[in-house]
């Protein structure tokens, strides 16, 4: 009996002493972790000094413009054009009216080039954007909303 008790001690000793040293790796571990996010933070908590405006303004800027004609600026005065709106009103025989007049494929209209022509709707191209035009069923001008 002296003897299993004795044992269960012996265990009991040696199993608290391995715990102990797997806590002192963890708390090591997570002592060099601290330090590491601790001047992680410093880091980015420095002021920081960016690019002076004036370079900003003589950057180009990266968007693509669709459409130049939506604002003319003559000398002071900055005037807005409204966008140019295409109505496709009939397809026939690999023709299109587009805005009252006949186009044929491969023919301009506006800034775009007239590419496909389906029974009820042409797609029309430019370098930077494609559009399909459908027939109009009826007047969208005639539609009238209300509400109570």
């Amino acid at each position: 009996m002296k003897k299993i008790i004795l044992t269960l001690m012996l265990s009991l000793i040696l199993s608290s002493a391995l715990v102990a040293a797997k806590n002192d790796r963890f708390t090591k571990n997570f002592k060099s972790k601290l330090i590491k996010y601790d001047k992680f933070f410093t880091q980015i908590g420095k002021k920081r000094i960016g690019v002076p405006d004036s370079k900003i303004d003589k950057v180009k800027t990266p968007f693509i413009l669709t459409d130049k004609r939506l604002v003319i600026k003559d000398g002071n005065k900055t005037v807005k054009v409204k966008k140019p709106m295409y109505i496709l009103n009939a397809t026939f025989n690999n023709k299109a009216k587009v805005n009252g007049q006949w186009h044929k494929i491969n023919s301009e209209i506006g800034d775009f080039k007239l590419t496909n022509i389906r029974s009820n709707s042409v797609i029309i191209k430019n370098e930077h954007s494609k559009k399909e035009l459908f027939i109009r069923n009826s007047d969208v001008s005639k539609i009238k909303f209300s509400s109570k």
